[in-house]
């Protein structure tokens, strides 16, 4: 958790016991501020406690549990699910803190969202602040059914693509039809990415330009066949059925993979790349 977006990423505001945000209070000097407290199988994994109801409020703890906790998350998922139930609990309880607060991911940039704290079951404020700081991204009519984002204007016919990429799908049921152009539009996608020009002249910046697209695409199909809910799998640590182990899969593509794209993109700006050099080569299909 953290009280700005971001959190660590940008500045260091996370929500722990020796940082606040609060206009009075000595809780920084006594880490005693309020602070996340994570459990596993409702097992306390920290020391720290602003909830006597759990464990005896303390002073100048800083173990809330969190290293404990995320490493878990580090292993195959069918691994961390079986271990038991994760959970968190936060008793907010500086009174002249009336902004919101804000969840995050450490390693994908933009994954998160605001939480607004409530006192009697009412928002300490209807105000969003602080702003996010950007525009939530709004997926088209067309990426909602596929279950993708930024394929609205890949859809074939396409002037940049092929006529089909996946053939013999016009007799197929209609499920497996509509999920045969969203792999159209995806694949169109990345081929059109993946013309580039070469205006660095760096063997690395065309490596990277090259794989982004690569990579999206994998996330897209990745997405898009969950989308279709056709994997039969009600429990992920089962490995001995098969939907479940590629159900396992497609997430670590999701997670794996986003985390790539990102570092990519963190390269170009280190290395002051463009962020794309995008080159139209039309393909001429061949009756």
């Amino acid at each position: 958790f953290a009280y700005y977006p971001y959190g660590d990423q940008e500045v260091r505001a996370e929500v722990e016991p020796a940082v606040s945000r609060a206009s009075s209070t000595t809780c920084t000097e006594t880490k005693t501020c309020p602070a996340p407290m994570y459990f596993l199988d409702d097992v306390y994994l920290g020391k720290y406690s602003n909830i006597p109801g759990i464990k005896a409020a303390t002073t100048e703890e800083e173990d809330f549990g969190l290293d404990a906790y995320e490493p878990r998350f580090m292993q195959p998922l069918h691994i961390w699910k079986a271990e038991g139930e994760f959970s968190v609990k936060l008793r907010f309880d500086t009174a002249d803190y009336t902004k919101d607060l804000f969840y995050f991911c450490q390693i994908h940039e933009f994954m998160g969202g605001r939480i607004k704290i409530t006192r009697d079951g009412a928002p300490h404020s209807w105000i969003d602040n602080p702003s996010l700081g950007y525009e939530y991204d709004q997926p088209s009519e067309f990426d909602t059914e596929c279950g993708t984002y930024g394929l609205a204007n890949f859809q074939l016919p396409n002037s940049n693509c092929p006529d089909r990429f996946v053939c013999d799908k016009e007799d197929a049921p209609e499920g497996y039809r509509k999920f045969a152009q969203c792999i159209d539009a995806i694949d169109c996608h990345m081929i059109s990415g993946m013309t580039t020009g070469s205006s660095a002249m760096s063997e690395d910046a065309l490596f990277v330009h090259q794989m982004i697209p690569h990579h999206q695409n994998a996330v897209n199909m990745a997405k898009a066949l969950l989308k279709t809910e056709k994997l039969e799998c009600d429990d992920i640590r089962d490995q001995s059925n098969p939907e479940c182990v590629l159900t396992e899969l497609l997430y670590e593509i999701i997670n794996n993979q986003n985390h790539q794209i990102q570092t990519m993109y963190d390269y170009l700006d280190a290395k002051r790349f463009p962020y794309e050099d995008d080159c139209v080569v039309e393909v001429e299909t061949v009756p």
